[in-house]
């Protein structure tokens, strides 16, 4: 029941960027949204539910950008398979930490974009605008994630109560 809500609500925020992102003239303060409810899904409800929050933020970010295909469910899968293999390594105890793993979710995110566009079209255009905006997102997907922990902490308080 969780896995299904924490993946609606990551759709729903998704569908939300899709729409207000092309009225943000600032492109450094777009944040990425599907990464931060992977990672909080596989950290918190197990591998399992985790590769289907995957595997769905994967397939809705394909829907959703201009992307190549299979390109962002691919990028997407390999951030789930690292947070897998550091889940029993690192603890997320709180909001910061886990907003430290998001950030670089997205710059490792970012990286396997421009590699996946460099062997795939041999082009290097679009590496040089990736790399211009890694950090950048990176950084006010670490915000968006803290605010993203505290409502989804703030959901299982619910949830839990209503248990």
């Amino acid at each position: 029941m969780k896995t299904a809500l924490y993946i609606f609500i990551g759709i729903v925020l998704l569908l939300l960027e899709t729409v207000i992102s092309p009225h943000i003239f600032l492109d450094v303060l777009k944040p990425e949204v599907g990464i931060p409810i992977v990672l909080y899904v596989t950290f918190f409800l197990g591998t399992g539910p985790g590769l289907a929050a995957a595997v769905c933020i994967g397939l809705a970010e394909e829907a959703l950008s201009g992307a190549p295909n299979g390109s962002l469910l691919f990028v997407t899968i390999v951030i789930y398979l690292i947070a897998a293999l550091m889940r029993r390594k690192y603890y997320v105890d709180s909001k910061y930490t886990f907003a430290y793993f998001s950030s670089g979710a997205v710059l490792v995110q970012s990286g396997l974009f421009a590699a996946l566009t460099f062997f795939a079209h041999g082009e290097t255009r679009g590496i040089l605008n990736i790399a211009f905006y890694m950090a950048p997102n990176a950084i006010v997907t670490g915000f968006v994630s803290i605010l993203l922990f505290s409502f989804i902490d703030r959901l299982n308080t619910i949830l839990m109560e209503r248990s």
